[in-house]
């Protein structure tokens, strides 16, 4: 009896430390691989993985999560100001926005005044593998992947930004 309760509790404990290992890796971990993907528009596709050798700040919102859309207007604002060629090589803002409806998107980037190079719109079952990917179920959130594709923070702040853009 003693020795099933211990392999039942070993194989507990390596259950929970395999799911654990799981998720962390799209939760701001230091040194996580970022789950690669493609997004399209009319005018460009951009895959994440074309991104190797760049700072990216990916950014995930909706129109009814304020908390993001307040994040996706700062972040634009952020790479505006950044004037340097030096830093718009270094650096790329990719913001895409999981609204069911691409109306409504291109309306919220035109009244928010967000930079729409970098703006782009899933849906559907693309939306439903990032959402699954990064762990979104929970709220829109915002990673910065290092250039050799490693997740580096979650939702960074302007003041880590800025040092990014220093350096």
């Amino acid at each position: 009896m003693k020795k099933t309760m211990t392999i039942i509790v070993i194989f507990a404990v390596l259950l929970g430390l395999g799911s654990a290992a799981t998720n962390t890796a799209v939760d701001g971990k230091n040194g996580y691989r970022a789950p690669m993907f493609r997004v399209e528009r009319n005018d460009s596709v951009i895959a994440l993985d074309d991104m190797k050798g760049k700072w990216v700040l990916l950014q995930f919102w909706t129109s009814s999560d304020p908390a993001s859309r307040i994040a996706c207007r700062d972040y634009s604002d952020f790479e505006e100001c950044q004037a340097s060629d030096n830093f718009q090589e270094r650096f790329r803002l990719l913001s895409v926005n999981l609204d069911r409806s691409e109306r409504l998107f291109r309306e919220i980037v035109r009244r928010d005044g967000l930079s729409a190079k970098s703006q782009f719109h899933v849906k559907g079952s693309q939306a439903n593998q990032l959402i699954k990917d990064y762990h979104l179920e929970s709220g829109m959130k915002s990673f910065l992947i290092d250039p050799q594709g490693r997740i580096v923070a979650k939702n960074p702040t302007e003041k880590m930004l800025k040092e990014i853009a220093i350096n």
